[in-house]
C-alpha cells in the first residue's frame, strides 16, 4: 500500500496533491518526517548559568544598557484555566478553591514585577509594540483583575497608539461581556485555541462550544474590526484529511486572519490522556500529511508565512511572535514566563515557587543564561529560519555552513526544505516549516 496515495485518494481538487508528494519525496534520505525537531529557546538547551538573584541582576544591567527609544514587547503569563484540558501540553492549571483570592494574589504579583521592571534603566520610556497574554487562558480572569492588570502596564510603560493588545483564549470564555471589557482596555487581536471543528474531536479534547458557536463567536470580533488568529492541531483523535481542510476553509469563510498549525505535542502533562486515545506509539506520517495539506490550503487561500508554522493574512502581523525579526528585546512576566534582553536569556519559576520568591525587591526569577559566542554568530541564520525569510545577506552564510562537505544551502534546496522567495532570497517550504527545528539543530552544528 502507498501511504500517499491511500491518505490523498479523497483529496479536493485545491490541494495540489502533486507538489505535496514532491516535497515528501524529496526529504528521503538525509530527511525523516518521524524525527522532527522542536525549535527550543537557549534555557531549553543547556543549564542556566545564574540562580535567581543572580539572574535578576544580569537581566536588570543587560535592561539598563539598552537604548530609551528601542521597541520591547511585554509577555504576562497567566496560569489559570476552567478546566484542564487532557490533551493540553501547556503549563496551565484549574485553581481548585479560593479563586478569587488566588487571582487578585497574582495579579498584584504581577502589577509589583511589572512596576519593578519600569525602574530599571529606560525601561519605562522604551515604545511598547505588543502587549501579549497567554496562558492557560488569560480571559479565566474576571474584568476588574483584567482593568487592574491593565492600568498597570499603562501607568508603567510607553504604549503607544501603534501597540498591539493581544491575547490567548477560547470561545468559552470569550463571552460578549468579555470583549466588551477587553475591546475597552484596547485589545485587538485574540488567538483562539479553536484545535478542531469536528464535534466528536472536539467532545474528546474537552471543548464544550459546539462548532457554530465558533463560527459565531469569531464572526462577532471581526464585526468589531479585531484581527483573529486560531490554533490547529493535528494528530487528534477522530481526524481525517477532509475534515481537517474542511475546518480550514469554514474559519476562512468567517474571516480568521491568521492559522497557526501544530501536531499533538506528547509530555508528562498530557501522556496519561495520550495514552488513553492510544497515541503514543503514532506514527507523525500521516499528521505530516495533514500538516502538508493544510498549509497547502492556506496558500491556496492567498496566506503567507509570517512564522514558521504560521500562515496569515496582510491584517495579521503576528506582532509577538515575530519580535526577534525585529531584533527587539521580550518582557516576560508571570510564572514560567521567558524573556531576552540582549543576549541575556531568564526565565521565572512554576507557580507557587514563582509566589514565594516574588516582592522584596525581586520579580521571582527561576535563573538565566548569556548567549555564547557561537549562538551569538547563529542567531540571524536561526531567527530567519524561524521567521521563515532567509534575506540575500545571509545566502553566502548559508553556503558557507557545511555538513559533510555540503553547504546548508544546497542541502536544503536538494531535499525542498527552502525555495526562492524572488529577491534573491529564499523562504521555507512546507517542508521547512515541518521541520525548522531540524534546521536550526544543523545550523548549530556547523560554524
Amino acid at each position: 500500500m502507498n501511504p500517499f496515495n491511500d491518505f490523498f485518494s479523497h483529496a479536493p481538487e485545491i490541494i495540489n496533491a502533486d507538489k505535496i508528494l514532491q516535497q515528501w519525496t524529496s526529504l528521503a534520505p538525509v530527511y525523516d518526517v518521524e524525527r522532527w525537531q522542536l525549535p527550543l529557546p537557549v534555557w531549553a538547551k543547556r543549564p542556566y548559568e545564574h540562580n535567581g538573584p543572580e539572574a535578576w541582576e544580569a537581566a536588570r544591567q543587560a535592561a539598563n544598557d539598552s537604548r530609551s527609544d528601542q521597541p520591547m514587547c511585554i509577555y504576562i503569563h497567566i496560569p489559570f484555566c476552567t478546566s484542564k484540558c487532557g490533551f493540553c501540553d501547556s503549563y496551565s492549571f484549574k485553581l481548585e478553591s479560593h479563586a478569587d483570592m488566588r487571582v487578585k494574589e497574582y495579579v498584584e504579583r504581577i502589577c509589583g514585577e511589572l512596576r519593578l521592571w519600569s525602574a530599571q534603566g529606560t525601561l519605562a520610556n522604551r515604545p511598547v509594540t505588543s502587549v501579549h497574554l497567554g496562558g492557560g487562558t488569560p480571559t479565566f480572569l474576571d474584568t476588574k483583575s483584567l482593568e487592574r492588570l491593565a492600568a498597570c502596564i499603562r501607568n508603567a510603560f510607553n504604549i503607544t497608539n501603534g501597540t498591539e493588545w493581544a491575547l490567548e483564549s477560547t470561545v468559552q470564555s470569550l463571552t460578549p461581556l468579555m470583549t466588551a471589557c477587553l475591546h475597552d482596555l484596547g485589545f485587538r487581536r485574540p488567538h483562539v485555541g479553536v484545535q478542531s471543528l469536528q464535534p466528536g474531536t472536539r467532545t474528546v479534547i474537552g471543548r464544550r462550544q459546539s462548532p457554530a458557536k465558533v463560527l459565531e463567536c469569531i464572526v462577532r470580533h471581526k464585526a468589531m474590526g479585531w484581527v483573529v488568529s486560531v490554533d490547529l492541531i493535528c494528530g487528534l483523535p477522530e481526524q481525517a484529511l477532509t475534515a481537517w481542510l474542511a475546518d480550514i476553509q469554514a474559519l476562512a469563510d468567517c474571516g480568521v486572519d491568521g492559522f497557526s498549525l501544530y501536531e499533538l505535542l506528547i509530555y508528562p502533562q498530557n501522556r496519561e490522556w495520550a495514552k488513553r486515545h492510544h497515541l503514543l506509539e503514532r506514527s507523525h506520517l500521516p499528521n505530516y500529511f495533514l500538516f502538508q495539506a493544510g498549509a497547502n490550503l492556506l496558500s491556496a487561500l492567498g496566506c503567507r508565512k509570517n512564522l514558521f508554522n504560521h500562515w496569515a493574512n496582510n491584517r495579521d502581523e503576528n506582532i509577538y511572535f515575530t519580535y526577534p525579526t525585529r531584533s527587539e528585546d521580550l518582557l516576560a512576566i508571570g510564572t514560567i514566563a521567558d524573556g531576552v534582553f540582549g543576549n541575556y536569556h531568564y526565565r521565572h519559576p512554576r507557580y507557587a515557587s514563582y509566589l514565594r520568591s516574588t516582592g522584596g525587591g525581586l520579580p521571582g526569577l527561576e535563573g538565566g543564561l548569556l548567549e555564547n559566542p557561537l549562538e551569538q554568530k547563529n542567531k540571524p541564520l536561526v531567527v530567519a529560519v524561524q521567521s521563515n525569510r532567509i534575506a540575500p545577506n545571509l545566502v553566502s552564510e548559508l553556503n558557507a555552513r557545511k555538513i559533510d562537505g555540503e553547504s546548508l544551502h544546497d542541502r536544503w534546496l536538494a531535499h525542498a526544505l527552502i525555495e526562492s522567495s524572488g529577491d534573491s532570497g529564499y523562504q521555507l517550504t512546507n517542508n521547512g516549516a515541518w521541520l525548522a527545528g531540524n534546521m536550526i539543530g544543523e545550523i548549530s552544528s556547523t560554524q
